[in-house]
């Protein structure tokens, strides 16, 4: 008569091996065919699919928000349909995938360089960090389908549920975690680069090429040889060995999974779960409950057999019964799910004595949280295949627990930041992985650095511009310089110096403006933007806002000087005539036959010999002959013939080079208005051409709060902040500290509402104050994090881009060539 197995006791059956006796390494793992989209065939009807998950920062925050995060984990749990595993991976990556990856790409220019000495901190710091070694965090979820098509509609729909479920782990705008599909590609890679472990190939495994070759992606997969011992196995040479937690503390603690998973080698911790069904748990439950009080009865009988009446039952079998009872109530009062779990950790050594190692290590570890750990005795492959990601179950030590209670197997730690082609920003100080970021894929690009003398802000700031020249060269990078601090660098990339002195005669014209490929439309957008330019001049030199009446006069004379210039251009080059509303002028008419044609000059140069000047302003004020005219003429005569005439000279400089610095240090105090708005309309244009050309252009504003301390100055770099991010541009502040930026300035409110939409912030060493002001401004970032920069050492701190933050540690090798070229006041300020 076939014994009947209850619900219950079908979780605690082991999957059966495809192979119970396999005779070769292609029959020892439980995967019976696969398809493009990186599902297996896991046979009896199975079938399984891989997922990573981003990380979320969990170790980093306080302790009550530590607390959310696994209630809000829990309810990812309690939403889990079907059977699933999670694993954390210690995994060795390809060496050549990932620098390719990580490294600065050499350009074939003046720059590769740098480039290299870039590359040699990053191996150094990563090399000394995890040893090659990247953390990974795997879901696999099994279902039971009657054959593919179900397989798939199946997976469609669950992983539309958990997507959702897993982005809502997030708390106080902290990103949650996302759910990311392995192809088959990424999946059999990572099988591959499992099993070949000790021979360490650079293969590619590529489902379309295998297919189209009539080649066998299980021959390919499978290790050369494999035998499995007692308490360890041998693949390809390599040693490994899978252990369990046969013994849980009564007290769980959330990190026992992380603190298991820092050993530094090749391993997987997972955590696997059977769903079970609550009808059969409490028919379970009632069983037990059943049997524990026929022992306490049978008990209490052998005592009055005894002659003893008074004696109970024994405390052992009384507590079980009250912690069953107990079980009974939560299971039908409550609304979570119950699995039942086990948890397998899997390891890999170059030989047998670092085999041993590790395991001594794991055990004292897992005896700190009160955790046994024990080695899955004569079922080292069955255990092995559980562990990996397969999504099979072929051993099983079971133990009950809630959603509520698995939720504190966290396997979440720090976020990570690894963009492609991302700046390299030093190392997290969390989980010793590197920290790459790219801003152009931030949805606000601009940002701020900030951190007190002697944190490192100068060195951090200056890596960043070099970095940006290195990964970038077909870009423009832009420094405000008011310090002359920059100059060095401007000299290590072949960049330009521009310095607003009389006496050196270098002159840029802040009218000039390139008309190719620009309409008629365009061309009143270039008008609109060079009449906010001349209202800023008059306004700062009239120390008051322009009228009305005023602003009408001064906008009819800038567009009959732009409108002109325009048709004048084209004609010149043999253009159509787009607009002919306005005659040349006549003081122009003297000069056309001298002029050369569009054959003798590039644009660039037509730029600097044929765009309007002040003076043209100046005089078709004069041409009005009207009073207001007059009177605005007046005002602008300082700077066409009076002491601010500087800007009243054509270009003759270079502004196309891929590196300018505009040196304020030496601008005369009359000058130091004229020249920043000067300078921030040669900044704009630059951005929008830039953009035309399909290149971005990074601005650099080094002591922030300086320019922004000057009404006229703010609201130009208020409104630029605005726009420079349709125009690819990527505008970063630099200075010491929030209390500076804010209260140095008229526009104040305006400042704090443009940074509370910033997403990129570098924080290092802060006052208490400042820290305070941050945390108000920043309440995405859990206060805990915040103590990373709060008396932070020299080159360390916080890292936020957009939803993600990581503590970083950019101190490097004072040695090396880069350290030496940032650090050019010879302190790490």
């Amino acid at each position: 008569m076939p014994i009947t197995i209850s619900k219950y006791g079908k979780t605690k059956q082991y999957d059966e091996p495809l192979h119970v006796k396999p005779v070769s390494t292609q029959e020892l793992f439980p995967v019976r065919a696969i398809d493009e989209t990186g599902i297996f065939d896991l046979g009896n009807g199975k079938y399984s699919k891989c997922f990573i998950l981003t990380d979320i920062n969990f170790a980093g925050v306080t302790d009550q928000e530590q607390k959310q995060l696994i209630i809000n984990f829990s309810r990812v749990l309690n939403s889990m349909p079907c059977r699933f595993m999670y694993t954390i991976a210690n995994e060795y990556v390809d060496e050549d995938s990932f620098n390719r990856r990580i490294l600065y790409k050499m350009h074939g220019d003046d720059l590769d360089e740098l480039r290299e000495d870039f590359n040699i901190i990053i191996k150094d710091k990563l090399s000394d960090a995890k040893q090659g070694l990247y953390q990974t965090i795997y879901l696999t979820l099994t279902i039971q389908s009657d054959d593919w098509r179900e397989a798939r509609s199946n997976f469609a729909s669950i992983e539309a549920t958990l997507r959702s479920a897993f982005i809502q782990i997030g708390i106080n705008g902290m990103a949650g975690s996302e759910i990311q599909p392995l192809d088959v590609n990424r999946r059999m890679q990572v099988w591959y680069n499992f099993t070949h472990s000790g021979t360490r190939t650079n293969y590619k495994f590529d489902y379309i090429r295998e297919r189209d070759n009539h080649v066998s992606w299980l021959d390919t997969v499978s290790p050369g040889t494999a035998v499995f011992y007692n308490d360890y196995f041998i693949m390809n040479g390599f040693y490994g060995r899978v252990m369990y937690i046969s013994d849980y503390p009564k007290a769980l603690e959330s990190d026992i999974i992380s603190e298991i998973s820092k050993i530094n080698c090749t391993s997987y911790v997972s955590v696997c779960n059977e769903l079970l069904d609550l009808t059969g748990l409490k028919t379970e439950i009632s069983r037990k409950h059943s049997s524990v009080g026929m022992q306490i009865e049978n008990e209490k009988q052998r005592n009055r057999n005894n002659n003893d009446f008074l004696s109970d039952a024994s405390d052992k079998l009384l507590d079980e019964r009250k912690a069953l009872v107990n079980y009974a109530r939560a299971v039908d009062d409550g609304d979570d799910h119950y699995f039942n779990t086990t948890i397998l950790i899997m390891f890999m050594a170059e030989n047998m004595e670092n085999l041993t190692k590790l395991t001594d290590k794991i055990k004292s570890t897992a005896s700190i949280k009160s955790v046994t750990v024990d080695v899955c005795f004569h079922m080292q492959r069955e255990a092995l295949n559980t562990a990996f990601m397969f999504g099979v179950q072929e051993y099983k030590r079971v133990c009950n627990f809630s959603a509520p209670c698995l939720a504190m197997f966290m396997p979440y730690k720090t976020q990570e930041l690894n963009d492609e082609n991302g700046i390299y920003y030093g190392i997290n100080q969390l989980s010793q992985n590197g920290i790459f970021g790219n801003r152009k894929l931030l949805q606000n690009y601009n940002g701020l650095i900030l951190g007190k003398s002697g944190s490192g802000k100068s060195v951090f700031a200056k890596s960043d511009i070099i970095s940006n020249c290195a990964l970038y060269p077909e870009d423009q990078v832009i420094i405000i310089d008011p310090q002359n601090e920059y100059r060095p660098l401007a000299s290590v990339v072949n960049g330009t110096v521009i310095s607003f002195d009389s006496q050196k005669e270098v002159y840029v014209n802040p009218m000039d403006v390139d008309f190719t490929g620009v309409g008629y439309s365009d061309l009143q957008e270039i008008i609109a933007d060079k009449t906010d330019f001349i209202f800023n001049l008059l306004s700062s030199c009239m120390r008051r806002d322009i009228d009305a009446e005023e602003q009408g006069v001064l906008g009819e004379v800038i567009e009959a000087v732009y409108s002109e210039n325009y048709a004048w251009r084209k004609r010149i080059n043999n253009s159509e005539q787009e607009i002919n509303e306005y005659a040349v002028p006549d003081y122009m008419k003297s000069k056309q036959n001298n002029l050369p044609v569009y054959s003798d000059l590039s644009p660039q140069e037509q730029v600097r010999e044929y765009s309007p000047t002040l003076q043209d302003v100046y005089q078709h004020l004069k041409d009005k002959n009207l009073p207001v005219a007059n009177k605005l003429a007046a005002h602008m005569q300082i700077f066409v013939n009076g002491s601010l005439n500087l800007f009243n000279h054509r270009t003759n400089i270079d502004l196309n080079k891929k590196f300018l610095v505009f040196d304020l240090s030496s601008i005369k105090e009359n000058l130091r208005v004229t020249s920043m708005l000067v300078m921030l309309e040669i900044i704009r244009d630059k951005t929008k051409v830039n953009f035309k050309n399909g290149f971005w252009t990074h601005l650099y504003i080094d002591e922030f709060h300086e320019l922004l301390g000057i009404d006229s100055v703010a609201k130009f770099i208020i409104k630029l902040w605005k726009e420079i991010r349709k125009n690819h541009g990527v505008l970063t502040g630099i200075t010491q500290n929030m209390t500076d930026l804010l209260n140095n300035s008229a526009q104040s409110e305006n400042i704090a509402a443009i940074l509370s939409n910033t997403e990129y912030f570098a924080l290092l060493n802060q006052s208490t104050i400042d820290r305070d002001i941050l945390m108000r401004f920043l309440p995405q970032i859990s206060p805990a994090m915040f103590n990373y920069v709060e008396g932070a050492a020299s080159g360390t701190g916080l890292l936020k881009m957009g939803s993600i933050t990581v503590p970083f540690d950019f101190r490097m090798n004072k040695e090396s060539r880069i350290y030496q070229i940032v650090n050019t006041d010879g302190v790490n300020s």
